[in-house]
């Protein structure tokens, strides 16, 4: 089995050209603390954190990144904890072809290290165990399930070559225009630690590119960048936090100040159009303010062990105002005797 595998074509050539590519849009940066395994205790700007690590016991005490405190804000404490690395009783993570997807793209176009040890390509064809003849890719027959086994025993993602050439596109549209280049030079994909001196907590933010200038940018894929999707998509994910987390932590550990935050939005299929979206200061001050109140909420929870539903839970729901204006001015309600209880 192992010989026939070894026939299935991985479009290496294909992954290369995208690195060269991508070498056009981003440019890395030394200096920074090279992490050792273990956990962090002193703040910093560090680098080669996987994923895994950054969003376990990263640090020497418990730690919260931007996802969290969103989750806490938004929804509601008990809903971080329930997926939260603190809880020891969480369920497994779980991955879907879009989030796989996302990951590829950023792994990709902002130059991280590890693409080939990460990410395979999926074959178009298959050799026939009997007859060693190429045939279209089934996931039904045996060859391609054990090469799919193998893929994920090795912990690598599978992607399809029509995902890799999406991946292409957005590179090249990209790689055309001066100022989305410019906002994604930089230091790609560094964790920036902190300690918040207030509660003792562990900050853990991780922008796409931390700036060389005063302009912090993120990137972001999305199958709609219009500006009614982006607005909404703002709001929804809580990406102003996530925004405000960054350069918080940026100040804490002695960088420039920020003067700017930028989101570029790029749409994932042809023609892989796009979207520069800078946030407004004022919202990003409240987003800060929302921050705060998060950690806060995040350091309570730690310290009493309990980890509450919504906030206004039990609270009484009063209808909003303009439901109340177009039914109280309705004059056909029939008037009734009584009064509510």
């Amino acid at each position: 089995m192992t010989d026939q595998l070894s026939m299935i074509d991985n479009d290496v050539d294909g992954m290369q050209s995208i690195g060269q590519i991508t070498e056009n849009i981003v440019h890395g940066y030394r200096g920074e603390r090279l992490w050792d395994g273990k956990p962090i205790s002193e703040p910093g700007i560090y680098r080669k954190i996987p994923m895994e690590a950054y969003h376990g016991q990263l640090t020497v005490g418990p730690s919260i990144s931007s996802s969290g405190l969103r989750e806490i804000e938004n929804r509601s404490p008990l809903h971080y904890w329930a997926t939260s690395y603190l809880n020891p009783d969480r369920p497994e993570d779980e991955t879907t072809p879009s989030l796989d997807f996302g990951r590829a793209v950023h792994t990709l176009l902002l130059s991280e290290d590890g693409f080939r040890n990460d990410y395979v390509t999926r074959p178009e064809t298959y050799p026939d165990a009997k007859t060693g003849e190429f045939k279209p890719w089934n996931g039904n027959s045996t060859v391609c399930r054990e090469w799919l086994a193998d893929q994920r025993k090795a912990g690598k993602t599978v992607l399809l070559a029509s995902q890799v050439k999406d991946i292409q596109g957005m590179a090249e549209r990209l790689s055309k225009n001066q100022v989305a280049v410019d906002l994604l030079r930089g230091r790609i994909e560094r964790s920036i630690i902190v300690k918040d001196q207030k509660t003792g907590a562990w900050m853990k933010s991780r922008p796409d590119s931390i700036p060389a200038d005063a302009i912090i940018a993120d990137l972001k894929t999305c199958a709609d960048a219009s500006p009614v999707a982006v607005s909404r998509a703002i709001v929804n994910y809580g990406y102003l936090q996530q925004m405000a987390l960054a350069i918080t932590c940026l100040e804490a550990v002695g960088q420039k100040q920020v003067t700017e935050a930028v989101l570029l939005f790029v749409e994932t299929s042809y023609p892989f159009a796009f979207n520069i979206k800078p946030l407004d200061n004022g919202d990003i001050h409240i987003a800060m303010r929302q921050n705060r109140r998060a950690l806060n909420t995040f350091a309570e929870c730690l310290a009493a062990g309990d980890w509450p539903t919504y906030p206004d839970s039990t609270f009484t729901w009063s209808a909003p105002k303009w439901w109340s204006d177009r039914y109280e001015k309705d004059s056909t309600l029939p008037e009734i005797e009584g009064k509510a209880a």
